[in-house]
């Protein structure tokens, strides 16, 4: 009989599946489709790729946690998937974050050409990504231990 763990990991397997299904059949009509291909939707692509990357890596992750426990939590595997834990974790939000930040410079700045062009959309998307990869760097030197002060 599976325990209440078991079941949610595999009601959380059968979610992450699913996010990751429903955003490429929504990335592929902006990617195939000439009349998306605009700035506004540059940003939903780059939204639909964080949130596959997140529910990628925890969809591998509750594997290893179903299968191998040990191998996911050994010393030379610990601070590499803790590292991109955070990483991945955090693209999403941060891809949030830029697309308001495209909006609020495209309404509020309507008249300038440059919040137009794609050009803008690629610099806010590799901040974005750069700034995730960045951010994690700390959890590296950190190396996922946790101390109890009990």
């Amino acid at each position: 009989m599976m325990n209440v763990l078991n079941i949610i990991h595999l009601i959380q397997i059968i979610f992450f599946i699913l996010t990751i299904l429903l955003a490429i059949i929504y990335i592929i009509p902006i990617l195939f489709i000439r009349r998306f291909h605009n700035v506004n939707n540059v940003f939903t692509v780059n939204l639909c790729v964080a949130a596959i990357c997140c529910c990628t890596y925890w969809l591998f992750y509750y594997f290893a946690l179903e299968f191998n426990p040990l191998y996911l939590l050994g010393t030379r595997t610990c601070v590499t998937v803790y590292y991109f834990q955070m990483m991945c974790t955090l693209e999403v939000p941060l891809a949030l974050v830029e697309s308001s930040v495209h909006r609020l410079c495209s309404v509020v700045y309507h008249t300038k050409i440059f919040f137009k062009k794609k050009r803008w959309a690629i610099i806010c998307i590799v901040s974005q990504w750069t700034i995730g990869i960045i951010f994690s760097i700390p959890q590296i030197s950190l190396g996922g231990s946790v101390r109890n002060f009990n």
